[in-house]
């Protein structure tokens, strides 16, 4: 073959391969065009998807007939809304500034600080639930999905109190306390006790007041006020013990649930004045160190070494007053000190030894099994 064809083959094959090498090109950019266009709508669907469920929230509540309001920090009792209620919380919960954060098949992190709830909504005739605190929305359907909003917190703080204030005029309208068989009052500092009549009742439950609950794990430093008021009211159908922590708070303890509550200091008024007690220091050994203003505690294995002026310079001095206790000349030699347990009372310093069984306070040494256990254990309260 001469080597002008061979020149004009090659000339061609190259053409061919820059002509295809062209074409090629231009496919995949125009692929890569197309796919880059279809995700940029699919982005834009999807934003526009969320944009629409942001504005949602008055499509979920448009034809809402009834509900019910539960309060996630009180008892599980949930209270049913009357219409004028029910137009309020509507009008609330539309006028809501909401921003979507995610929904539930998009979760991949621990959703437990949405979750805390002060107030939840059963929409009944639509089968969901918006639970509300200080910050989120939550909206459930009974399907399994779950919508994530974040909220103004002015907004969410008006609809809060708004909640709290029809929760509990329905709470208490819903009359908490029928049929009341019986009624006791009890100042456990001083070991007295009342049972109440017929007229006694009604004037006691006219004075119990429940302003809003609260959250149980802000109360566990707070001990019992003295003369430590304990109120039992039995029911037909419940027992309720009610125990006046302070001038705000109580707590309310039935077979079915432990609530705090702030309530009306009527209530602590009313007892004092009708039910008060005298502090009588003859009636326990151990009953002068109610008066302590600050307690510390040495550990002699290192494991409960404090200082504290608020919870238990009041309290394990009731944990003494409660031990099965008897008076003995000696400890055996066998026995080794626990705790050494210091009480500032009126400017004195008082010290109480915890032996594994034994006591010793003032001078006087007292037998009482195993109250280092019952020292360890109050301490890890």
């Amino acid at each position: 073959m001469k080597k002008t064809n061979v020149g004009v083959i090659v000339g061609i094959l190259v053409l061919i391969a820059v002509i295809s090498g062209a074409v090629t090109s231009f496919m995949l950019a125009k692929q890569k065009n197309e796919e880059s266009l279809k995700e940029k709508m699919t982005e834009q669907a999807e934003e526009e998807k969320k944009e629409k469920t942001v504005m949602d929230m008055g499509e979920i509540l448009d034809g809402v007939e009834e509900i019910y309001v539960e309060s996630y920090l009180g008892a599980s009792h949930i209270v049913e809304i009357n219409d004028t209620n029910l137009k309020q919380i509507l009008v609330q919960l539309k006028s809501l500034d909401l921003n979507l954060l995610m929904k539930s098949e998009e979760v991949i992190e621990d959703v437990e600080a949405y979750n805390r709830c002060l107030y939840g909504i059963h929409i009944k005739n639509k089968n969901m639930k918006v639970k509300i605190n200080e910050k989120y929305v939550i909206v459930e359907d009974m399907q399994g999905g779950t919508q994530f909003f974040e909220g103004n917190e002015e907004q969410l703080k008006n609809l809060n109190e708004v909640l709290k204030s029809i929760y509990m005029d329905q709470y208490e309208s819903s009359e908490l306390f029928t049929n009341v068989k019986m009624v006791y009052i009890e100042a456990k500092d001083e070991e007295q006790q009342w049972i109440l009549n017929e007229e006694s009742i009604q004037e006691l439950l006219g004075n119990i007041k429940f302003i809003a609950p609260v959250d149980g794990k802000e109360m566990t430093d707070l001990p019992n006020s003295y003369p430590n008021y304990v109120i039992t009211i039995e029911t037909e159908d419940k027992k309720y013990t009610i125990q006046i922590i302070n001038q705000e708070i109580l707590n309310m303890d039935t077979s079915d649930s432990f609530v705090y509550y702030q309530y009306d200091s009527h209530l602590w008024n009313y007892l004092h004045e009708k039910y008060g007690v005298t502090f009588r220091e003859e009636t326990n050994d151990f009953k002068y160190l109610l008066k302590s203003t600050k307690v510390i505690v040495d550990d002699m294995e290192n494991q409960f070494d404090f200082e504290d002026d608020t919870y238990y310079n009041v309290e394990l001095p009731r944990w003494l007053m409660k031990a099965n206790t008897k008076q003995v000349k000696e400890i055996p030699n066998n026995e080794s000190l626990k705790y050494s347990i210091k009480f500032m009372v009126d400017e004195e310093t008082i010290e109480v030894k915890i032996y594994e069984n034994y006591i010793v306070y003032k001078g006087k040494i007292y037998r009482s099994e195993k109250i280092n256990e019952v020292i360890k254990g109050s301490l890890s309260v």
